[in-house]
């Protein structure tokens, strides 16, 4: 047994509780967010092969984009908190262009409102569901995280706090 005292932070843990969610986070949810929309723009403007080949060639991008941010962020390299706050600002610009581009061709090129099964009764519960929901969370995903590094005192000390 150690007789010596010790006081709790003179113990060198890692620190990094929020950090390794938002790493999980966006290697997760993102990679598979872009996937989805990579495919689903190709699926819907594939008739086209340069757009098609454009938007996957894109999504490849963004994809190698959130490893680098997760990378950068994991290894605490200073700097960290600039990269993850830019990468949630190019994130969300990424996400809504894209979700855009594809909530216009879905309601375009499919009937979503009508007595059908999987139809939407009204227009207004159509655009609840398809547009609003996912832009709150695309949004406030962004909006929470770049508020937690920009108010935490992890992220506002620098290294020196981890």
């Amino acid at each position: 047994m150690d007789s010596e005292f010790r006081k709790p932070f003179e113990y060198k843990e890692e620190k990094r509780g929020f950090l390794i969610l938002f790493i999980v986070s966006i290697l997760v949810i993102d990679t598979l967010q872009t996937l989805s929309f990579a495919t689903q723009e190709y699926k819907y403007l594939g008739n086209i092969p340069i757009l098609g080949a454009g938007f996957l060639i894109i999504g490849a991008l963004f994809i190698a984009y959130i490893i680098y941010t997760a990378i950068i962020v994991y290894r605490l390299k200073d700097g960290f908190v600039k990269k993850a706050k830019n990468y949630l600002i190019i994130r969300t610009i990424f996400s809504v262009t894209n979700f855009l581009i594809v909530f216009y061709n879905i309601i375009t090129k499919e009937k979503l409102v009508g007595e059908e099964p999987e139809q939407y009764l009204s227009t207004n519960s159509m655009l609840i569901y398809e547009l609003y929901v996912p832009l709150f969370y695309m949004l406030s995903f962004s909006v929470i995280w770049y508020l937690y590094f920009t108010f935490s005192r992890r992220c506002r000390g620098g290294l020196e706090n981890v």
